[in-house]
């Protein structure tokens, strides 16, 4: 990918739609290898009464693309403990997955998924 070192970025999904999901997302990234690891928290059905969080394990890999606008694509997979707020109590494990394609400012579209629950949206750096 490059020669750069080690650094670290904070991503930011949301679907855009009423009781849909946002995330965000921490990795590190090894510009050398394309490896990301890192960590996701966010909300399942977000907009609903009592919105199911979650957080997940998160590693994956990224991919120069070569194109003007799209310059990265990355997937990244974990398990995710989801959480019922109060009223409801309990938590379960779930699969969770991640996909990317931004461009140099990690700034573009992606999407999420914790256990059946799917959420496409735009993407976007974290200051």
């Amino acid at each position: 990918m490059s020669n750069e070192s080690l650094y670290l970025v904070k991503l930011q999904f949301k679907s855009g739609v009423v009781g849909g999901g946002s995330m965000e997302l921490q990795l590190s990234v090894d510009p050398k290898t394309g490896a990301l690891n890192g960590r996701a928290n966010g909300a399942i059905l977000e907009g609903t009464q009592h919105a199911p969080q979650f957080t997940s394990s998160a590693s994956g890999h990224m991919h120069a693309t070569g194109y003007n606008d799209v310059t990265k694509v990355g997937a990244v997979t974990g398990q995710a403990i989801v959480s019922f707020p109060p009223p409801a109590i309990g938590s379960y494990q779930s699969p969770f997955t991640a996909s990317f394609a931004v461009d140099n400012q990690w700034n573009g579209k992606g999407s999420f998924s914790v256990g059946d629950n799917t959420y496409q949206g735009q993407v976007s750096l974290i200051d």
